[in-house]
């Protein structure tokens, strides 16, 4: 099908397009507790459609667009009447004038091969070694080994191609605590496997191990959790995956997508965080990287073509250059990065110990937490956290947490141990100032 779509998007004189295939390979495990209920490979192919019609209007030059997708049964009179219907309605959409991504000598790196069953069998060993509690089980669980072969090309000469292997797992931990309460807490998971050597699942299998045996602990505390008492202004810490979204607010505003629709204000060579000199905060340094390990965006093209690099976007707390693709840094005036998703953040300086010191809330598990990148509001419901008054440490659970990250920037203080969760690396805890926390006793 897609020799057959370029050929006849190549009979219409003049046609600009990007297509974009994705042949998917994937192994499905489907389990209740420990034992396999189904087993499953399945094959599929997208087919993705842009077509572009570049026109003036007022003197000003548009560049309208279409996108669909090409089922594989599509005949050949049928993709003809699409394109014609793609490429009229196209001309009413007003985008400004951008270029598409030109053809690069970059090359992707060459996937190396894997056994998907043998994969799939070395992660759900790790994955239920942990689910040997007596308090508590995995109800269920879900794996997705997934192969991806992407082709990419387009009209201005790009022909690009690369493969990726995704993870993907579900579960659920059942616990009955020693006052007969039942809780069941679900959790899911994303990581890769190494581009060059795929059937070395060994980064994978340690990830999987540790996110089940934290899974268990948060079950097991909150089970025997107080309710989250109302404790005023206090050192706040936050500690696993919510911080995937707390440090993603800075790489999103420094979008130049953002930026163009005025969603951001952030200015290039202007300080981002850390503003207040006499604050002692630790200030962040955020590096875009495609090709961060374990993560499931890693990719050596952007789904335009546009090979990607790594950039240090933010140094020091102080914003170095915008990153996005060529239509929004077009419109900028500034150097494609490609979208990129992975990142790494550096900068902390405290110790997790000096971090719990004097009284404070640690909240390591949320209901659903989120950040907001234009208004810069975050918030979540609590599902476990620890507080320590001073003497004592206890768990809690229930209230909520929300703030502003205006507010809370510039006390920020980051430790120096790191951790990754998915297509984040960076501080595994961080301690900030003036978040409210709702509670409820």
């Amino acid at each position: 099908m897609l020799t057959l779509l370029l050929d006849t998007l190549k009979s219409f004189d003049g046609a600009e397009y990007l297509v974009r295939e994705t042949k998917t390979r994937r192994l499905e495990s489907y389990n209740i507790k420990k034992q396999s209920e189904m087993l499953r490979e399945v094959e599929t192919t997208k087919l993705g459609l842009v077509l572009y019609v570049v026109f003036d209007e007022d003197g000003k030059k548009y560049r309208g667009s279409y996108n669909t997708e090409i089922h594989p049964d599509t005949s050949s009179a049928e993709l003809r009447e699409k394109i014609e219907q793609g490429l009229y309605a196209a001309r009413f959409v007003k985008n400004e004038y951008f270029e598409l991504v030109p053809p690069s000598p970059h090359k992707a790196e060459p996937m190396g091969e894997t056994d998907a069953v043998q994969a799939l069998a070395d992660l759900q060993t790790a994955f239920y070694a942990g689910d040997c509690r007596e308090g508590g089980h995995l109800s269920y669980s879900e794996f997705f080994v997934t192969r991806n072969d992407v082709r990419i090309v387009n009209s201005a000469g790009v022909d690009v191609s690369y493969a990726t292997y995704n993870l993907f797992a579900e579960t659920a931990v059942h616990w009955k605590g020693r006052q007969e309460k039942e809780i069941e807490i679900y959790e899911s998971y994303e990581t890769s496997l190494p581009l060059a050597s795929p059937a070395d699942t060994s980064l994978a299998c340690n990830m999987l191990k540790d996110r089940i045996n934290r899974l268990f602990a948060v079950a097991e505390k909150k089970s025997v959790a107080r309710p989250t008492p109302h404790v005023g202004d206090i050192n706040i810490l936050l500690t696993g995956e919510c911080l995937v979204l707390f440090f993603d607010f800075f790489r999103i505003r420094a979008n130049a997508q953002m930026v163009y629709q005025q969603f951001a204000t952030y200015k290039e060579g202007a300080m981002v965080q850390g503003q207040d000199q006499s604050s002692g905060c630790d200030r962040i340094t955020l590096t875009l990287d495609p090709k961060l390990e374990g993560s499931s965006y890693g990719s050596p093209y952007d789904e335009h073509g546009q090979p990607l690099e790594t950039h240090t976007i933010i140094r020091d707390g102080k914003l170095l250059k915008y990153w996005g693709d060529t239509r929004f840094a077009g419109y900028l005036g500034i150097p494609p990065t490609g979208n990129i998703h992975s990142f790494r953040v550096t900068g902390g300086t405290a110790g997790g110990e000096d971090l719990r010191r004097g009284p404070h809330l640690e909240l390591v598990s949320f209901s659903d937490f989120h950040a907001d990148p234009v208004t810069g509001d975050f918030g979540s419901e609590i599902r476990l956290g620890f507080y320590f008054d001073g003497e004592k440490t206890v768990p809690v659970t229930g209230g909520s947490i929300s703030g502003n990250m205006a507010a809370v920037q510039d006390t920020l203080r980051m430790s120096a141990e790191e951790r990754q969760y998915n297509h984040y690396r960076g501080p595994a805890t961080v301690c900030i100032r003036g978040a409210s926390i709702s509670g409820v006793e």
